[in-house]
């Protein structure tokens, strides 16, 4: 009998071999090899190399545990930890090398070294950062054995040492990380969460408004990233006044993002609460435009109609509607019309009027027929406070607008502050703003998501696989054929672990899926139904564990010779 150092020489991986736990043997050799020179140099003799030897360990670990992830990702894809708590954390420090970051920090940890945490700190994490490492130096046997026993497959072992690891690097990583850098609290989270509904409301209102188009949203462009917060101003004042941008609250109430702006904010509404429909587009579209573009294109388009002088006074018709003519009541009614719009302003900027003007039942949503009856069943001395109040508010308005030269100057300044406001935003929470962005992307995106639960039959399953391939025909259970054989000229190495063929290595097809593999890699028989024949046959790795019921499965014990 061979020796077991001879017999593992024998058994390991070819290097082509592109399967992940084949990689995995000669990343985990490199990272030995690393580590035994390390142990063997001496540091005041040669500081120098030991420098370089450092380093290169830091990359070989990093691949390997880049490598971990991948074979995490094919094996375990539903049962990994939720990484949920990654949304505490800033943006800039979620990235790939987060792990080799906390492997690091735990084996200084274990060494007695505390670097980014206090020792008080790191004393309570020593016990959690052994059985990491302790977690980690296990899967890294399992996997090198399997990988020298049949690098196709992963045994339950190795699924219950994955998950094991996986499990316990969630948990450092959140505490240690935790201690690390300042987390957010669930408040500011919701608040988060909040703005990014908000920006989901503003994109869908773009949308319908015809300000973007779904292409842009599916396709994420850049322009967008400026284009959303600065409709999101305009809609969280006007439209969703109770959300993010509730300006009854204190600056310190409000939440963090628009807090510092919360002055510029109540002069930014007292402008828009103004403007009449078109004015309020053209604003808009000038928002949305690109950076490129002038915006004065949109501002200039817009040509108000003049204020009437006659409108900021009430009719005395409107103040008696019990002694009111019928051409009077006509009237009456047409300047109702009128106003309902800029009721509909002044209820959405102010909660004490729209309140007011839903007890006496003058909603800005009213048809006119609405108001003529609200109108005529409210007491006179209700309707008169409120179309006094009505009237000094028509008349404040005209005021702000007197302070500007025309209607395109304060359509001007408008612009300048939310765009000001917008800009400042992606200056000062640049991490945050990416964060929401990133959700809103993915929530208004049109584009089918795939499901991504898969089972561990779906990421053990081969594009080119025939059987693969045929995997509806066998749920429909409709009849079963003998795949077509790949020709020997088509393949010059093993079509699982890419070793080229040559005299000693012969061809072997099989009878399975029909390709062409070499001994190893088709070293397993079963018993196939498409097959009239009782002797087991030869198949390759894949098919044997994937494919073939246990009932029909040969073991190495009891398997013939095949050729």
């Amino acid at each position: 009998m061979l020796p077991s150092v001879v017999r593992r020489w024998l058994n390991r991986p070819k290097k082509s071999d592109p399967r992940p736990l084949a990689k995995f043997f000669y990343i985990d050799e490199e990272v030995n090899a690393i580590v035994h020179e390390l142990q063997c140099l001496d540091v005041r003799k040669d500081p120098q190399n030991y420098l370089v030897l450092l380093s290169q360990l830091h990359n070989s670990q990093e691949r390997m545990l880049t490598l971990l992830e991948q074979i995490l990702e094919h094996c375990v894809p539903t049962k990994r930890r939720q990484r949920d708590y990654h949304l505490k954390f800033p943006d800039d420090l979620v990235n790939d090398t987060m792990t080799t970051h906390l492997l690091f920090a735990a084996e200084l940890i274990i060494g007695g070294t505390y670097v980014e945490v206090e020792e008080a700190d790191g004393v309570l994490l020593r016990p959690l950062a052994q059985k990491l490492l302790r977690s980690l130096e296990d899967l890294r046997r399992i996997l090198r054995e399997q990988s020298l026993e049949d690098p196709g497959i992963y045994p339950e072992a190795a699924h219950e040492a994955l998950l094991e690891y996986d499990n316990l690097c969630a948990e450092f990583e959140l505490r240690y990380m935790s201690l690390v850098v300042s987390v957010k609290t669930p408040e500011e989270i919701y608040e988060q969460q909040e703005i990014a509904v908000l920006f989901c409301e503003t994109v869908s209102r773009a949308l319908q408004q015809g300000y973007l188009t779904q292409e842009m949203i599916d396709d994420c462009e850049p322009e967008l990233m400026i284009s959303i917060p600065r409709l999101a101003i305009i809609s969280g004042l006007l439209i969703f006044p109770d959300g993010p941008l509730n300006l009854q609250k204190r600056p310190e109430e409000m939440c963090e993002l628009f807090s510092p702006f919360h002055g510029l904010l109540k002069k930014i509404r007292e402008l828009l609460c103004i403007l009449t429909e078109k004015e309020l587009q053209s604003l808009e579209r000038a928002l949305c435009s690109a950076s490129s573009e002038d915006p004065s294109v949109h501002l200039s388009s817009c040509l108000p109609p003049p204020m009437d002088s006659n409108s900021l006074h009430l009719d005395s018709q409107t103040q008696h509607p019990e002694t009111a003519t019928p051409t009077a009541q006509s009237t009456t009614d047409m300047e109702l019309t009128q106003e309902t719009s800029e009721l509909s302003n002044m209820a959405k900027c102010d909660p004490d009027f729209s309140s007011q003007s839903k007890s006496i039942g003058l909603e800005t949503n009213s048809t006119n027929q609405d108001i003529k009856l609200h109108h005529a069943a409210k007491p006179l001395d209700i309707l008169r406070n409120m179309h006094m109040r009505y009237s000094l508010r028509r008349s404040r308005f005209h005021d702000v607008r007197s302070r500007y030269r025309s209607d395109s100057d304060m359509l001007h300044r408008l612009f300048v502050c939310i765009a000001g406001v917008a800009d400042q935003l992606q200056t000062n929470f640049a991490s945050d703003l990416r964060v929401i962005l990133k959700t809103v992307f993915e929530a208004v995106s049109s584009r089918q998501q795939q499901d991504k639960e898969r089972t561990a039959e779906d990421a053990s399953r081969l594009p080119d696989c025939s059987v693969c391939q045929n995997l509806k025909q066998q749920a429909s259970r409709a009849p079963l054929v003998t795949p077509e054989w790949v020709p020997d000229s088509a393949s010059t190495q093993c079509m699982s672990c890419c070793a080229p063929f040559t005299l000693l290595r012969r061809r072997h097809h099989c009878r399975s899926c029909g390709k062409i593999f070499c001994s190893r890699c088709s070293g397993y028989s079963s018993l196939l139904p498409h097959i009239d024949n009782a002797q087991p046959v030869r198949v390759c790795s894949h098919c044997y564990h994937v494919h073939c019921s246990p009932q029909d499965r040969v073991t190495e014990d009891t398997s013939p010779h095949l050729s």
